[in-house]
């Protein structure tokens, strides 16, 4: 029961620092909260069994410090360092639920998260699009994440992953309204012409 409350108190730490890094405009202040939030998730994690969910936490880390060192605006670079540390982390993640979960179903929800999160920022940045449409696919892919996420958070009983990823789908389905009501002013705009 300690070890179950104190990875909470961790994963709590986590959630916060990773929800303040949006408040940020540094690049380096929100990669600091992010990683701090990812190396205290792997270690709640760690404490709870949650071990797929610790890879994608961890590829997660890995792949914003190289991103913060690759000096580059070339996007088929930034695709390529992204696709492989999606692919690494899904497949060792599948390995780890396989032999050291017992091959839980729940085991799958972080790499589901990933893949689908994955998807929609490789979709909103590489794909020519208006950046409302961009923000748009963002969303609905974080909105899925989040979903997949919480119900992970709720089965390995780290209650801080459910709730933050619950207050995240509020704020884009807030988002989802603004983003809504936007296209369709632009669209009556169009209309008139």
């Amino acid at each position: 029961m300690t070890i179950l409350i104190i990875a909470n108190v961790l994963s709590f730490i986590g959630n916060t620092l990773f929800t303040l890094s949006s408040v940020f405009k540094s690049k380096k202040k929100i990669l600091i909260c992010q990683s701090s939030n990812y190396i205290l998730a792997i270690i709640s994690e760690f404490m709870t069994s949650a071990f797929s969910a610790m890879v994608q936490e961890g590829m997660s880390l890995i792949r914003n410090i190289i991103l913060l060192f690759v000096k580059t605006k070339n996007k088929i670079v930034k695709l390529t360092i992204t696709l492989i540390c999606v692919s690494i982390s899904v497949c060792v993640g599948i390995i780890i639920n396989i032999y050291f979960s017992n091959n839980v179903w729940y085991g799958y929800l972080p790499i589901m998260g990933t893949i689908v999160y994955s998807t929609a920022v490789i979709l909103a940045f590489m794909i020519n699009m208006s950046e409302i449409k961009a923000e748009l696919v963002l969303k609905i892919g974080l909105v899925i994440n989040s979903i997949i996420w919480s119900i992970y958070g709720f089965y390995v009983k780290l209650y801080p992953i459910a709730i933050f990823n619950i207050i995240t789908i509020i704020i884009c389905i807030i988002s989802f309204i603004r983003i809504i009501l936007i296209l369709n002013k632009a669209k009556d705009e169009e209309s008139k012409i």
